[in-house]
C-alpha cells in the first residue's frame, strides 16, 4: 500500500486542480462576439451576378475582400499562441508522465518503436525477393566413360595402289588405339573398324567408303563372327572385303564374317547382300586382287624415332623375285635408299626388313617402299610412311 501523501505527478490531495485554458476565456468571447456580428450581417440571396462581378474585380477590391477575414483569423491564431503558454506556465512541476507503466526495479529500457516488435498489419513491401521457379534436380546418374587402354590393332585401309594409279587395295597399318578395358578380342575388333570406317590418316592417300556409317557390335560366335553396322555402303569395290580382313585380323580369326544392319537394309555394299557370309580368299592370286604387294608395319605412320641411330624398318611384300626398293626423303630429298630381299617371292607372300647406313638426324621424314616393273622398270606399286627422328 501507498502510503506517501503525494500523487503522482508530485502533487498533494490539497492542491488545486487546474483547468487547462482557463486564462483564454475572454479571448474565446470576444471570437465569439466577432464571428456572430460578421455572420449576422450576411443576408442570403440571388449572388450570381455579384459573384460575376467580383471575378472581374482589381487586385485591389480582392486585397480588400481578404481583409474581410483577417481579424477574425488573427484572432484565432492568437487564441492559439495564448492557450499554449498559458498551458506551458501552469503545467506541474513534476516529471513528464510515462508512455507505458514500468516496474520500478527493472534496469532493462522500454523497447523504442523500433525495436522490432511484429506487427499485425500486412507489409506492402515483401520481404524477401521473390525468385523464379528453380528447376529441379536432375535424378538422371552420372555417366562415367568406361576406362581405356592404347592397344595396336591391325587396320585395312583402302588406297590406290600407287599414286596417281586408278587401282584400288587394301593397305595393313597397326595402329594404337584407345580400347575399352578390360580388353576382349570383341572390343579390339570394334575399335580397328572405328578405324577403318574413320577419316584416313593424315598423310596418307587412304579413301574412305563408310562416311555416314559406324560399327555398332561384333560378336563371336562358334563357326561365325556378325558385325552389326548402322547402315550400308554405297561404294563399290573393296568396300565389304576392307571390313571382313580387319575383323578377322584383329580377332585373329578366319571365321566367316556376316553382317546385320540395323536400318533393315539389305546390301553390305553394292553387290553383296547381308544374305551372304564373307571370307579372305585363300588363293594367292586372289589376294593380290585385293590386298596390295608391299605393306609397312614399321615405322608407324607419323611415329617417331630415335634421332642419332640408324633407321630399322620392316613389314611384308609381295614382289617379283621377292625384290624390295627403299629410300628415305628428307624435306623432299633423297637421304638415302637402298635394296632388299622379302621371305618370299609374288605370287606368295613374305616378310622384310631394311637398315640404313646412315644416322638420322633430327627432323622430318618420309619412307617409301616399292617394287619396279620387271617389265621396263617403272613404278609398280609403292607405299610411303611419314615419321619424325627425335
Amino acid at each position: 500500500m501507498n502510503t506517501d501523501p503525494r500523487r503522482a505527478g508530485g502533487r498533494t490531495p490539497d492542491d488545486e486542480p487546474v483547468v487547462i485554458g482557463a486564462g483564454l476565456r475572454p479571448v474565446e468571447d470576444r471570437l465569439r462576439r466577432a464571428l456572430d456580428s460578421d455572420a449576422r450581417s450576411i443576408t442570403p440571396g440571388d449572388r450570381l451576378g455579384a459573384i460575376l462581378t467580383e471575378a472581374h474585380t482589381s487586385e485591389s477590391s480582392t486585397g480588400a475582400r481578404h481583409h474581410r477575414w483577417f481579424l477574425p483569423a488573427a484572432a484565432a491564431a492568437a487564441a492559439v499562441l495564448v492557450a499554449g503558454t498559458v498551458w506551458a506556465v501552469n503545467r506541474p512541476s513534476g516529471s513528464n508522465p510515462p508512455v507505458a507503466a514500468t516496474s520500478s526495479t527493472s534496469g532493462t529500457p522500454s523497447p523504442s518503436v523500433s525495436s522490432g516488435t511484429p506487427s499485425t498489419t500486412p507489409s506492402s513491401v515483401p520481404t524477401q525477393t521473390a525468385s523464379g521457379p528453380t528447376a529441379p534436380a536432375s535424378t538422371s546418374p552420372t555417366v562415367v566413360p568406361p576406362a581405356t587402354a592404347p592397344t595396336s590393332v591391325p587396320v585395312y585401309y583402302l588406297g590406290p595402289l600407287r599414286e596417281g594409279s586408278d587401282q584400288v587395295r587394301l593397305f595393313r597399318e597397326f595402329v594404337s588405339a584407345p580400347v575399352a578395358t578390360p580388353v576382349t578380342p570383341e572390343a579390339k575388333a570394334l575399335a580397328a573398324l572405328r578405324l577403318a570406317m574413320g577419316p584416313a590418316p593424315k598423310g596418307s592417300q587412304y579413301q574412305s567408303a563408310w562416311t555416314g556409317v559406324t560399327p555398332q557390335s561384333v560378336t563371336v560366335g562358334a563357326d561365325s563372327i556378325q558385325v552389326r553396322l548402322s547402315t550400308g555402303s554405297d561404294t563399290a569395290g573393296l568396300a565389304t572385303e576392307q571390313l571382313v580382313w580387319t575383323v578377322q585380323a584383329a580377332l585373329a580369326k578366319p571365321l566367316p564374317v556376316r553382317f546385320e544392319l540395323a536400318d533393315g537394309g539389305k546390301e553390305v555394299s553394292p553387290g553383296h547382300p547381308v544374305s551372304s557370309t564373307f571370307n579372305r580368299p585363300s588363293d594367292q592370286m586372289a589376294v593380290l586382287e585385293q590386298v596390295a604387294p608391299i605393306w609397312v608395319d614399321a615405322p608407324a605412320r607419323n611415329g617417331v624415332v630415335k634421332a642419332g641411330a640408324a633407321l630399322t624398318a620392316s613389314g611384308v611384300a609381295s614382289t617379283f623375285e621377292a625384290n624390295v626398293e627403299w629410300e628415305v626423303l628428307r624435306d623432299g630429298a633423297s637421304f638415302e635408299k637402298g635394296f632388299t630381299t622379302a621371305s618370299a617371292g609374288a605370287p606368295a607372300r613374305g616378310t622384310y626388313r631394311l637398315t640404313t647406313t646412315k644416322p638420322l638426324t633430327a627432323g622430318s621424314y618420309v619412307l617409301r617402299v616399292f617394287e619396279s616393273s620387271a617389265k621396263d622398270g617403272s613404278l609398280a606399286a609403292e607405299q610411303r610412311i611419314p615419321f619424325t627422328a627425335r
